[in-house]
């Protein structure tokens, strides 16, 4: 049984040096996790392509890229996909304004996928369509005869009808899913809300709530809570690795205070960065004793640097750190250290284990694997997790703190709660939390979606 994948990123980025290509694994769970089954079954990714050198390499296994002009990708990506469905789909619908351009753009690129899957699909193949970028592909290849077994998986929120109904292609998004037998979410929550879009919108779906079934154009659709995962494997034994172990001494030597807390972002205005730097102002506001005693290590990984939003959402973060880091600092001794760059998996796991908690203050996240990532690098099981209660991961596990991100105080409280909490009770949280991620990684994760299939 060959696995076809379909998604907007390619699993390999391409790299020409002195006139030599290279190529390099993407980054990012799904690629890591689904990389050996793609092997292992000679399957086929389709993805999208904006670089004329990506046909000339060989890869571990077939890619079909699909080749974007600038004008597609601008619509399809950058317009329907991250300033309309990526707002809505966070609950931010202040953010969202529908283009009608960027709407038939993103029908063009879709019918683009279909197409080139329809081209090679093999009867016995399973096709396994990712994201809120390929939405309508699965009717696509329903209308184009196609018969296989096909799967979505959506790896952001889905929100309740009241948010969802902003859209004026509501209907068209959600028959455009229905093409697929299995349908997965990360949580009940969005499970529940999409089957009950698919109640008050598509007349024809009979939906049972119970059984998180549709029974819609003569099939049975199965909706799913699948949540994504991490390879804890690699985070624990980097997390043991002699140079990191070296650089976390390093590290907190050169920060030379009592208590460092970690965030971990893209640069985004769902992230709640701003609001986080809020909190941790307040937090100093009303426990001046830890001044001096305490540091925030802040990594923001650039992010969609084109969208106007997102390069004022830069302004705003450089100007609330340089705010507060003035405000705040003496004797050498600043509350911020910011790093606006990616890291590498090495250095980035140096910074998990160097904080005595992370603060995850997501106004909405499809899960957050950030959280994931700190609990597997806690090799000597201690840490907190200071965790939104508007993520996926709030749902599935319990870190001890929950907070409202849109509340300054919650934020203060949750930091303060994390510093005070004994190492006993610390200890017992972290293995727990430490054991079921371990139980319940991202390979787990994709044999149990392909099961449902």
């Amino acid at each position: 049984m060959r696995l076809v994948i379909a998604a907007n990123r390619a699993p390999y980025l391409v790299k020409k040096k002195r006139n030599k290509v290279n190529i390099e694994k993407a980054s990012g769970g799904l690629v890591s996790a689904l990389d050996p089954i793609m092997r292992a079954r000679k399957g086929v990714w389709v993805c999208t392509c904006l670089e004329d050198n990506f046909y000339d390499v060989e890869f571990p296994y077939e890619i079909r890229p699909i080749k974007l002009t600038a004008q597609e990708n601008a619509h399809y990506y950058e317009g329907f996909g991250n300033r309309q469905i990526w707002p809505l789909f966070h609950y931010l619908p202040a953010r969202y304004m529908f283009h009608e351009k960027d709407w038939e753009f993103y029908i063009k690129v879709n019918k683009k996928f279909a197409n080139q899957i329809f081209s090679f699909v093999k009867p016995d193949d399973v096709i396994w369509i990712q994201d809120y970028h390929l939405m309508l592909v699965p009717n696509l290849l329903r209308k184009a005869g196609v018969k296989n077994k096909i799967g979505f998986f959506m790896h952001i929120p889905f929100p309740n009808y009241e948010v969802f109904r902003v859209t004026p292609k509501r209907k068209a998004l959600l028959e455009g899913l229905l093409g697929a037998d299995v349908i997965g979410f990360h949580t009940e929550s969005y499970q529940k809300h999409f089957l009950e879009c698919i109640r008050r919108k598509i007349n024809l779906a009979e939906v049972d709530m119970i059984n998180n079934h549709i029974n819609y154009d003569n099939r049975m659709i199965d909706v799913a809570a699948h949540p994504i995962s991490i390879d804890y494997d690699l985070i624990d034994s980097t997390a043991r690795e002699n140079s990191v172990r070296y650089k976390v001494k390093k590290l907190r030597n050169m920060f030379n205070v009592d208590i460092i807390g970690i965030g971990v972002d893209r640069l985004d205005y769902t992230k709640g960065i701003f609001e986080r730097l809020n909190g941790i102002e307040h937090f100093l506001n009303t426990h001046p004793e830890y001044i001096g005693k305490f540091m925030f290590v802040q990594i923001a990984v650039p992010s969609r640097t084109k969208i106007i939003e997102y390069q004022k959402i830069k302004g705003e973060i450089d100007e609330a750190i340089g705010r507060i880091n003035g405000k705040f600092s003496k004797d050498g001794w600043s509350p911020i250290s910011y790093i606006y760059n990616s890291l590498d998996l090495e250095d980035l796991v140096s910074y998990y284990c160097c904080a005595d908690f992370a603060l995850i203050t997501a106004l909405r996240d499809g899960m957050n694997l950030v959280t994931k990532e700190y609990i597997a690098s806690r090799i000597n099981n201690d840490g907190m997790v200071i965790l939104s209660e508007f993520i996926g991961a709030s749902e599935e596990i319990d870190t001890g703190i929950l907070i409202n991100p849109f509340d300054i105080r919650s934020i203060s409280n949750g930091i303060l709660k994390a510093i005070k909490t004994s190492n006993e009770e610390k200890q017992r949280i972290m293995t727990g939390l430490r054991q079921h991620i371990k139980e319940n990684n991202v390979y787990k994760w994709v044999d149990n979606f392909l099961c449902r299939l």
